[in-house]
C-alpha cells in the first residue's frame, strides 16, 4: 500500500479548500438545473452532430457492411442461390409484435407472385429491456426472419437500420434482383408491384417510390426531424422516395451501401438514402401508385386494383383489408373504390413538390 503524501505547502489553505469546493457545488447545481430544463428531444438534438457525424456511426457502417457473423444478434437463414427474386425489408420497432404478425398473416404470407418468389424480413435493433429481448428470441426461433443489428432500437438509429437491412441483404441474398424497403404500417400489393418491376427496360440502377422534391431540412432543434447546418447546409434536399415504401434494384443498393462510407450519416434515413443515391449518380423514379405519407380510407378494390402501398395501416385494418381482397369486388365497389384511389392518387401527384 503507498503511503500518503504529507501536505506541504503546495496544498491549499483549508479556507482556499472551502471556496473551492463552494464554488464546484454551485456549478454543479447550475449545470444540473440547465440540464432538467431540456427536454429529451432538444437534448439528443444538441448531440446529434456529434453523434451522427462522428467514427462511431462510420465503424457502424463499415461493420454492417461486411456484415460478419457478429454484426447481428439474430438473422434469418441466407437466401438459397436461386432466390428470392424480390426481398422485401420491413423496418420494424422491437415492441411492434402486434403489426410483425399482421404482415405475417397478410400480404408478408405471400411467397411467390407472377411465378417470381418472394421474401420478407424484419429488421430492428436492441430493446431496452432483458424481457423484450427474450421475446424476440422467441418469434426469431418461430419464424425465422427477424433481423436484429447490434444498436439501440431508437428513431434516431433508422438510418442505421436501413444501411443493415441492405447490407443483410446485398451479402446474404446475392442473386436478389430488387430490394424493397417498407414500415411495419406499410400493407403492399405484391402482385402489382411484380407486374410492374418485370417490365421495367431501364439502367439496372432501379431507384423507385413516391417522390418529393425541394423539401426544405427542419432547423428546429426540438423536431425529431432536425438536420442542423453544420451537417447538412444546403437548403433543400435532393429529391427523394418517401422512406414508407421504396424499391432499389441490387445494383443501386450496392451503390447506395458504397457511397454511405463516403457521406456523413443523417438521420432522416430516407434522405440519407436519395444522398448516397445521387452521389452514385442514380436519380429517383416516380410512381404514383406508391402512396407515400398520403392517407388512404380503408378500400380493398382500391388496395388490391390501383395501389402499390398504402401508409399507417393499423394491424387490424390490415388483416381486414387483406381477408376482403379474396373477396371479389362487385361493379359497383369497384366502380366507387377505383374512381375514389385514382383521384387520391392523382391529387397527391398533384401536391407533390
Amino acid at each position: 500500500m503507498t503511503a500518503m503524501t504529507p501536505c506541504r505547502k503546495c496544498c491549499p489553505r483549508p479556507s482556499t479548500q472551502l471556496l473551492v469546493g463552494l464554488l464546484c457545488s454551485l456549478v454543479t447545481l447550475l449545470v444540473l438545473g440547465f440540464l432538467a430544463t431540456i427536454r429529451p428531444e432538444e437534448s439528443f438534438s444538441r448531440s446529434l452532430p456529434l453523434l451522427i457525424g462522428s467514427g462511431l456511426g462510420k465503424r457502424h457502417i463499415d461493420t454492417l457492411f461486411l456484415a460478419p457473423p457478429t454484426a447481428f444478434l439474430l438473422s434469418p437463414s441466407p437466401c438459397a442461390l436461386t432466390d428470392p427474386w424480390l426481398v422485401v425489408l420491413v423496418a420494424s420497432a422491437t415492441g411492434h409484435a402486434a403489426q410483425r404478425a399482421a404482415v405475417r398473416r397478410s400480404w408478408g404470407s405471400v411467397r411467390v407472385t407472377g411465378g417470381r418468389s418472394v421474401r420478407t424480413v424484419f429488421t430492428l435493433g436492441l430493446p431496452g429491456d432483458v424481457a423484450q429481448q427474450a421475446a424476440l428470441e422467441r418469434e426469431a426461433a418461430k419464424h425465422s426472419d427477424l433481423l436484429q443489428a447490434r444498436f439501440t432500437d431508437t428513431y434516431a438509429n433508422l438510418t442505421l437500420k436501413t444501411l443493415a437491412m441492405l447490407g443483410w441483404a446485398t451479402t446474404r441474398c446475392p442473386t436478389v434482383r430488387f430490394l424493397l424497403k417498407a414500415d411495419d404500417d406499410v400493407i403492399l400489393n405484391l402482385p402489382a408491384l411484380v407486374r410492374y418491376l418485370e417490365q421495367l427496360a431501364g439502367p439496372p440502377a432501379a431507384y423507385l417510390g413516391q417522390v418529393y422534391s425541394h423539401v426544405e431540412p427542419i432547423r428546429d432543434p426540438h423536431s425529431r426531424h432536425y438536420v442542423p447546418t453544420s451537417l447538412y447546409p444546403e437548403p433543400t434536399f435532393p429529391p427523394y422516395c418517401s422512406g414508407t415504401a421504396y424499391v432499389l434494384s441490387a445494383s443501386a443498393a450496392a451503390a447506395v451501401l458504397g457511397a454511405a462510407r463516403q457521406l456523413p450519416l443523417l438521420p432522416i434515413e430516407d434522405v440519407f438514402v436519395a444522398l448516397c443515391a445521387h452521389h452514385a449518380g442514380i436519380a429517383p423514379h416516380h410512381l404514383d401508385y406508391m402512396a407515400g405519407a398520403t392517407h388512404y380510407p380503408p378500400d380493398a378494390c382500391c388496395y388490391r386494383e390501383v395501389l402499390f402501398s398504402v401508409h399507417e395501416v393499423p394491424p387490424d385494418e390490415m388483416l381486414s383489408m387483406w381477408e376482403a381482397a379474396e373477396q371479389p369486388c362487385t361493379t359497383w365497389q369497384r366502380f366507387l373504390g377505383l374512381t375514389r384511389c385514382k383521384i387520391l392518387a392523382w391529387l397527391a401527384a398533384e401536391d407533390t413538390p
